[in-house]
């Protein structure tokens, strides 16, 4: 089965060793620079991987959600990666921003994510979600630039805002046509939709403003 598992390894990835021991197990690995993610399996999966330090670093320079908006763009499904105890590391930041982070990548983002102990661990991980994909021939939103599929991505993208349900989100879409007219848009347009109240009005400007170089 190895031989039907094709990656594309971003190579800034090769000091790690990982894309290595892939290609060791077997797996077909081709190196590359990659726009997003760093690991792409048979053109479905997106993996960001994220050592713990790495992680953390990327809460305190504000890398972590343009990341995660990037990948959400795409028509993959998305797992982030993180590599050892994120609470364990050398960098200086509070326990409960890192729980922050964790729980707006896995609900308000909607990312699914996996931890693994160390490289060899991630690498096992990585062969797992690939046979899975194989196995189960599962789809997602095929690739295509027809409107239909642009309206389902876009709907998915507005998801990831606090307490925007597919509902909200479609309804959003709906009033403003383009995810940026969203995001433009002040208080008052916004609480124009039903169902969307000052408290998640309130909930969405804080997130869409927080900044994470404090």
């Amino acid at each position: 089965m190895y031989n039907q598992i094709n990656i594309i390894a971003d190579y800034r990835e090769v000091p790690s060793k990982l894309p290595e021991i892939l290609e060791n197990i077997g797996v077909n690995v081709k190196k590359s620079q990659l726009k997003t993610g760093d690991y792409i399996i048979n053109n479905e999966i997106i993996i960001e991987r994220k050592s713990r330090d790495d992680f953390v670093l990327s809460i305190i320079q504000g890398r972590l959600f343009s990341q995660c908006a990037k990948m959400k763009k795409t028509d993959k499904h998305i797992i982030l990666l993180i590599e050892g105890n994120p609470y364990n590391t050398k960098h200086d930041i509070d326990r409960q921003a890192i729980k922050g982070a964790l729980i707006s990548v896995s609900l308000c983002w909607q990312i699914p994510i996996i931890y693994s102990t160390d490289v060899k661990d991630s690498a096992h991980t990585i062969i797992m979600a690939a046979k899975q994909l194989l196995k189960e021939n599962f789809t997602y939103f095929k690739r295509s630039g027809n409107s239909k599929n642009l309206k389902k991505k876009a709907i998915c993208f507005l998801q990831g805002l606090p307490s925007v349900g597919p509902v909200l989100a479609k309804a959003l879409l709906e009033k403003f046509d383009t995810i940026e007219n969203v995001i433009l848009a002040d208080d008052e347009e916004l609480l124009e939709i039903e169902g969307l109240g000052k408290k998640k009005v309130k909930l969405i400007r804080e997130f869409l403003s927080v900044s994470f170089l404090r």
